[in-house]
């Protein structure tokens, strides 16, 4: 049977049915709190809501301007001569946005969306079985010549994806066929060619100007149960297309480690425990409003996880361990905390943070992506915004800002990432850090994108297929429910 669950808004999420004969479910290894459920609860305050506004808005920002022509891809980071096709994907997330804070109008997002997916998908030089370039021409939407990465990447694609759905939900009209053909053309079991069955990071040209020529996939592999690994297979199961789909249990044997710190709840790890990787899947799958899953379902021995209360614990035990550890870093702090990957002084850097599945430990030299605490507000709403006042705050020697840069002066908000110990502050942004931080502080605030990308027939499909139950949100914001490619109703 099916229910729909999600406060005022209708989400379909499947459900087993139980007969009398059922078995019963093995007990839940990250199961809700209490305290979980109050901060679900949370309200922003007039000058919350200021201060979200203008974070939001610096991220559209670097969205909405900072693209190649004719083909409107934006660019991977500020400096970078190339598009990066997952900053794509949060780029056309970002459009319903704007709309619905008239930074831009509707007529002009749709035209951007638009654009966007015709000049992807109108290419042959972008793509090996229905997956995109990680890094195409950001004027023409094909092969770059730049020098950087020719790489079909499966979970760069995935985020494209992901954000087309979303717009395509919200726009319909000319965007949403574009975004079917997206979604059918994705051969995802291509890719499964890894050792059991799980997927390659990618496909690789033997000539980098070649794509229709030979290649090979690519070794390393996704099949560790950390959120972007989730992402793609939740896209994967959800598949239009019989051949291209891949079957649920892919999903459920992903590996779930799981490990505590310091007598703090536990919750399955990521390999290296860098913030962003319990939360990207958050910006689209809406976790918040399914309840604990169930591998023994599909015949996987693996340990039941309610993804939400997961990804929580992780934050809150990663801004201790930052709160530990300023003693030996400057720049970090309870109110300055969170580290990910980002651009650093010392070039890109993924810290290496316990409790992790791979053992290591690199603080990275105590530096601090703001992106990275500002998108743990769907979980942390209290934590992640003392995090933002502080990092608006900052100064430098001269007593200008530090960490922020305003729009107003060509600026997008935030920096990648500062260093008080270095006297470093990032004169970068990134696509992927603006994106995360743009999308869940939209959902933190009023569910947006949760909505627009669980009502779309993939996701349906995939929360069908997955066999994943409903948690029932009762007087949260977001209760406000879309219309069918339309805007929120009031």
């Amino acid at each position: 049977m099916r229910c729909q669950l999600y406060g005022s808004q209708a989400l379909a999420c499947a459900v087993v049915a139980c007969s009398a004969g059922c078995t019963v479910k093995p007990p839940v290894a990250v199961q809700r709190t209490p305290e979980t459920r109050v901060a679900l609860q949370y309200r922003f305050r007039a000058a919350d809501q200021a201060l979200l506004e203008d974070v939001e808005h610096a991220c559209f920002l670097y969205f909405w301007n900072e693209v190649g022509t004719p083909a409107k891809l934006v660019r991977d980071r500020k400096n970078a001569p190339v598009a990066s096709i997952a900053a794509a994907g949060f780029q056309l997330a970002s459009l319903p946005i704007g709309v619905e804070h008239r930074w831009i109008s509707r007529s002009e997002g749709a035209q951007r969306a638009q654009t966007v997916l015709q000049s992807l998908l109108e290419r042959d030089d972008n793509k090996k079985f229905g997956v995109y370039l990680h890094y195409p021409d950001m004027n023409t939407g094909g092969l770059s010549g730049q020098g950087f990465e020719i790489l079909a990447s499966t979970v760069d694609h995935a985020l494209l994806m992901a954000g087309a759905m979303v717009a395509g939900e919200y726009f319909g009209d000319a965007v949403a066929p574009l975004v079917g053909r997206l979604i059918a053309g994705t051969n995802w079991r291509a890719y499964a060619v890894a050792p059991g069955g799980f997927l390659s990071m990618g496909w690789a040209p033997d000539d980098a100007g070649d794509l229709a020529g030979a290649g090979r996939f690519v070794e390393l592999r996704w099949d560790w149960a950390s959120d972007e690994e989730r992402l793609i297979y939740f896209l994967a199961v959800g598949s239009p297309e019989p051949n291209y789909a891949l079957p649920p249990e892919t999903y459920y044997r992903l590996k779930r480690v799981v490990k505590s710190y310091d007598g703090r709840p536990a919750y399955v790890v990521s390999w290296p425990g860098a913030l962003f990787t319990y939360l990207f899947s958050h910006c689209y799958i809406d976790y918040r409003s399914l309840g604990p899953d169930d591998p023994a379902q599909f015949g996987v021995d693996a340990p039941r996880v309610d993804w939400f209360e997961n990804s929580r614990r992780a934050v809150l035990t990663h801004r201790q361990r930052c709160i530990e550890q300023a003693s030996r870093f400057k720049t970090l702090g309870p109110d300055r905390w969170g580290l990910s990957a980002c651009s650093s002084r010392e070039g890109y850097i993924v810290p290496d943070i316990r409790p992790n599945a791979s053992g290591n430990e690199d603080w990275c030299a105590g530096t601090v992506p703001p992106y990275a605490a500002a998108s743990a507000i769907m979980f942390a709403p209290q934590e992640s915004l003392a995090a933002m006042r502080a990092y608006r705050a900052l100064k430098d020697g001269e007593g200008r800002a530090l960490v922020w840069r305003d729009p107003q002066a060509g600026g997008y908000g935030f920096v990648d990432s500062f260093n008080l110990d270095q006297g470093f502050a990032c004169e970068d942004y990134v696509g992927i850090d603006q994106g995360p931080m743009l999308l869940a502080i939209e959902n933190a605030r009023t569910g947006l994108i949760w909505k627009l990308f669980m009502q779309h027939e993939l996701a349906r499909r995939a929360v069908e297929r997955l066999h994943l139950s409903c948690e029932v949100i009762v007087g949260h914001p977001s209760a406000r429910p879309v219309a069918p490619h339309g805007q929120v109703q009031d």
